[in-house]
């Protein structure tokens, strides 16, 4: 071989070796097609369930939805214990159209089941009892992110924030994500908390955005990160066997996979750009969509008045990119800037939206969900070309 051809071949192998096999195939812009009228998630319970929080996956063949604050409108508990039952956090088993959803119950006077444990003395987590409620304090543990698929399909892994809330005046202080690891038995789904604290509030938080089974035949899951005006997104990798280890993550830095993570705000390690009138990617999902033939990212702004689903995409089917340069328009829903009724929202903004693309595993339409007026969650399919 000349030392032309030579050089022609190492350039194009490292290509490959950056950008996957797919580097040279051009995947068109999706284009959004129609979408279905809006309707809020409905449970087995005969009440209202108030709540936030999102993001689902799939366990054992189930689909799980995770949910945070939920409060259970049962009148007879009200009048028996003074309160309505309120939980932390929930989880849900959703039916075919993830929109019907059958809650697990605890306690004399029923409400929702609190899924996600916390660290007392009273359940202690790996001899761990730092969550152990303090004068006009509390912790909560406020699921957001989606489940990824892990243990052969029987469990799988995902990450939440953990937060002080003072009583009184209300305030939150985010101080550690936290991993979990999920099953299902006849009882229902069981949180186990691999890592009681993962990545602490002046780490980059892996895992916060979502997590992704990496397709590249390896037995790796892709944590993503979207730092707070780093506009764009950060990922990190592991074996799926150490995920509870953060010592044993690779951490892409725009050029390789390093052991050492990029600065939060370092935008050269940015798998994409994302900056829409000084607002970063906010919640969202990143995965990989059949019908589309790449990977995609649907999110909404960061606590924006200006409710959209975005959308951008890899343009050669690679998590690393190149991605879309500009977002896509995806999903206009429905917020309280469209609400002409006389009912005021205590929360002008959405927040909680979610993708959940194990719904329709054809990729061919996709199912949406937001939380409205900080306790309602709503849902709406997208249909692609």
């Amino acid at each position: 071989m000349s030392l032309v051809m030579q050089a022609v071949y190492m350039f194009t192998l490292a290509q490959l070796v950056v950008a996957g096999p797919l580097a040279f195939c051009v995947i068109p812009a999706p284009v959004i097609k129609s979408s279905t009228p809006i309707q809020n998630v409905t449970s087995n319970f005969p009440w209202a369930i108030r709540r936030d929080g999102g993001g689902g996956g799939t366990i054992a063949g189930k689909h799980i939805v995770n949910f945070a604050d939920t409060t259970t409108s049962n009148p007879e508990a009200f009048r028996k214990l003074g309160f309505l039952p309120f939980a932390s956090n929930s989880i849900a088993i959703a039916g075919e159209d993830g929109m019907h959803v059958t809650d697990t119950g605890v306690g004399k006077y029923v409400g929702v089941k609190q899924m996600w444990p916390f660290a007392t003395s009273k359940s202690p987590i790996n001899g761990e009892t730092r969550e152990e409620n303090k004068l006009n304090h509390r912790y909560a543990i406020w699921p957001n992110t989606n489940i990824v698929s892990a243990c052969g399909g029987a469990c799988g892994f995902t990450v939440s924030n953990v937060l002080d809330i003072t009583i009184s005046p209300y305030a939150e202080n985010f101080l550690y994500s936290t991993l979990a690891k999920i099953t299902i038995g006849n009882e229902g789904p069981t949180v186990k908390r691999e890592a009681v604290a993962l990545w602490y509030k002046y780490e980059t938080n892996y895992g916060e955005y979502g997590l992704a089974r990496a397709r590249d035949g390896s037995n790796d899951i892709f944590l993503f990160a979207a730092p707070e005006k780093s506009f764009g997104m950060k990922v990190a990798r592991v074996c799926e066997t150490e995920i509870a280890d953060k010592t044993k993550y690779l951490f892409w830095n725009g050029k390789t996979w390093a052991k050492n993570p990029p600065g939060a705000l370092d935008s050269t390690a940015n798998i994409f750009q994302y900056n829409e009138g000084g607002f970063g990617p906010g919640t969202g999902d990143i995965f990989w969509n059949k019908h589309l033939n790449t990977w995609i990212s649907v999110f909404n702004d960061e606590m924006s008045a200006y409710s959209m689903f975005r959308l951008m995409y890899s343009t050669t089917g690679n998590i690393l990119g190149p991605w879309s340069e500009k977002p896509i328009d995806a999903y206009k829903p429905f917020s309280c800037g469209d609400n002409k009724s006389n009912l005021l929202c205590s929360v002008p903004y959405n927040y909680g939206t979610h993708a959940y693309p194990d719904i329709d595993t054809t990729g061919k339409t996709l199912l949406l969900s937001w939380t409205y007026d900080g306790q309602q969650t709503m849902f709406s399919t997208i249909e692609f070309e």
